[in-house]
Parts: structure tokens; sequence; C-alpha cells
């Protein structure tokens, strides 16, 4: 983050000096405005938020030290330098009393205004890293618990959550290797949610381009999806549940990436029980070598167990586990006609963990063993 820096000076050349014999953007910072007077000063802080102010502490209409005071008023308070010459050491005193960080006599000692600055910036790195963790922290109150902190800040600030679905380990570290002090949590073995915030830039673009950042460094298969913004910090669990709902769509669409756009593109509700059954089936059948329940499928078409077991029933003939197993069966019966692998092997290609229970469905069904089906085809 560049830090914005306000100077305000009544003599112009001084006001030319500070902005250019420090080297503001080797200090991470940028000269967002300047002013001849407190007046003007202020009219900067109302409509922009600066994190560094420089200013004169003798300066007509309005001075330093009132500029300091009016400071106090407004909601987010800049660090603050004084400039001063030796008549007003009194008032730099006062400013100090003001919240100052502190003063630099006249005539400027550019090394000291350079250690003074870089001070300043120390102090405001510590409050953007105090801030990150407090923030942090309430994200994931937010995110977990049913109940609303009311110590929760009304921050007016745009946020959108990410959520992704892999094994990935290093997944953390490579968000935090492609943004710099981003909000991640794991949730579970399987699922991690991002929260992004960004200010002047378009919130849904950014997370899809930090998405494709993501999947372009990942090794393992990883699905995203992507909430809506939110205007406030208290909404920001609407975007994450909102993002967690889209996951549920990975099963209908070859995307890596979910949003709304493409869910209303590409996905068309089903209108009848066979449409839900038929996608259950072609679920089945491209996840069928994992540990895959009953629970896990009816789940990916919207519907409880019970009536999916039905709807199931009527629509194959036989019941969800007899279905399965028949998936699994027909294509050890395809790995053993043309492949040289062991039972074993075969056994955990089509979902099965014990190759001694794999024998007893595989004989159950075919009338045979594994190996003696296998002779047939030698």
């Amino acid at each position: 983050m560049v830090y914005k820096v306000l100077i305000a000076d009544d003599e112009p050349l001084i006001l030319k000096n500070l902005t250019q014999i420090i080297d503001w953007s080797a200090l991470n910072c940028m000269v967002a405005g300047t002013a001849q007077n407190g007046h003007e000063a202020l009219e900067v802080l109302k409509k922009e938020r600066i994190d560094l102010v420089l200013t004169d502490i003798s300066m007509p209409g309005m001075t330093g030290i009132d500029l300091l005071k009016q400071i106090q008023q407004i909601p987010y308070k800049p660090i603050t330098l004084l400039i001063s010459g030796y008549d007003d050491f009194e008032y730099a005193r006062e400013g100090i009393k003001n919240n100052a960080l502190d003063y630099i006599l006249k005539p400027i000692d550019y090394d000291e205004l350079q250690e003074c600055i870089e001070r300043a910036i120390a102090k405001l790195n510590q409050q953007k890293q105090n801030e990150y963790e407090y923030e942090k922290f309430l994200i994931y109150e937010l995110i977990t618990t049913e109940k609303t902190d009311p110590e929760v800040p009304e921050k007016e600030q745009s946020y959108i959550a990410i959520a992704l679905k892999s094994f990935e380990k290093n997944l953390e570290t490579i968000v935090q290797q492609i943004q710099k002090k981003p909000y991640v949590y794991r949730m579970s073995e399987e699922e991690v949610i991002i929260v992004v915030t960004r200010p002047d830039v378009s919130l849904k673009e950014y997370a899809v381009d930090l998405a494709q950042q993501i999947l372009h460094k990942m090794s393992q298969k990883c699905i995203v999806s992507i909430g809506e913004p939110v205007n406030c910090l208290l909404d920001v669990k609407k975007s994450v549940n909102h993002a967690r709902e889209l996951l549920k769509f990975d099963a209908f669409t070859k995307h890596a990436i979910i949003t709304d756009e493409l869910i209303k593109q590409e996905y068309k509700p089903k209108q009848t029980a066979a449409d839900l059954m038929d996608d259950a089936i072609a679920y089945i059948k491209s996840h069928f070598e994992q540990d895959l329940g009953i629970e896990q499928v009816a789940e990916r078409v919207g519907l409880s167990v019970s009536y999916f077991s039905n709807l199931f029933k009527q629509r194959t003939g036989v019941t969800f586990l007899e279905y399965l197993t028949n998936v699994r069966v027909d294509y050890a019966c395809l790995l053993l006609e043309n492949l040289e692998l062991k039972t074993y092997e075969i056994a955990e290609k089509v979902g099965y963990t014990d190759q001694r229970y794999f024998s007893q469905v595989f004989k159950k069904k075919m009338n045979q063993t594994p190996s003696e089906y296998r002779k047939m085809f030698k």
C-alpha cells in the first residue's frame, strides 16, 4: 500500500522543496496534495484519505495548530508532523499535546526530516498491521458464528468473498504470494475462504483476476467460486455464504471459476425429477472412483436423501448402492480386459480401499473372481 501525503506551507519555495527533495516513492509514499494554508489543507483532508500530513505552524487564516485540532474531528486521523520556526516553539509543544507525532525546526534539516518521516511511516506500518489483524479476527467471527458482534465497526468499505475447494496443502501460501496480506481462512481440509477488500477497483473483476492467478499456480485440482460484493464489514458473511452456495454447481459445469453470471448463462433450472436424476447419474459416472455416498449425491441435486432415494430407484430400477456397484464393476471389467494391473490396483481405481471386499462384490455380480474373469481374455 502506498501512503498518501499532504504538505501545507505558505512559503512556495519550502512547499516545492518538501515535495521534491524527499524521495517519497522510496518511502512508499506519494504526495497526494499541497496547500498554502490550513483551510486548503482541511478541504483536501475532507475529500481524500490522507495518511501523513506535514504542516507549517504559522500560516495565514488557519494555523497548523488550528488544522491539527480540526484533524481530531475527522473520521480517519492522519499522522501529523509540524514545521516550526524558533519563534513558534511553544506552539510546537502545544501541537505535540494535540497528537502531532513530532516537529521540525526551520531552517529545515532534510536529513533530520527524513528520519522523522521514516518514524512516521514505521508507525503507519504498525497501525496497518494492527488494523489488519483485528479485521481478520472480526471477519472470522462474523463468518463462523450466528450472532452479530455489536462492537464490529460500521466500516463503509466493499468486500467480496472467494471460496476454494481443493486439497492443495500450500493454498494459503499461494494466495499470500499473489496478494499482500489477504484475509485467508482454512475452513476444512478441502475448503478455503478468502475475503478481499480493495479501494478504487471493481471488486468482482479483481476477484476473478485473483482466482485466475491462484489457479495458474495450483498443482492440484481446484474449484473457485466468487460471491457478490457487499458494502460493509457486517455483511461479509452474506458474500461468503453466496460463494459457498455457488461451489455446489461444480458438478454441473466444467469451468474452474464459478460466478452468478456463469450460472445464469449455463445452468438451466431442472423442471422434472427425470432431469435431476440424469444429473445424479452423470455425477456418479464421473466420481465413482471416490468415496461416494448417497448423501453426497442427494446434496448435489438439492434433494433430501429419502426423496432422492425413491426418485433414483424409479428412474434406474435399482437402489443407489446397486447402481454405484454396477458402474464400478463394469469399469473394473474394462480394466481387467485391457490392463495388466494387480487386483488391489483395480480395486483402488474403481473406489474400493479393501481388495477382499472388492473381490466379493465382483464375484457376486459376475459369478467369478477378478482373476477368473481376466483369464477369459488371455
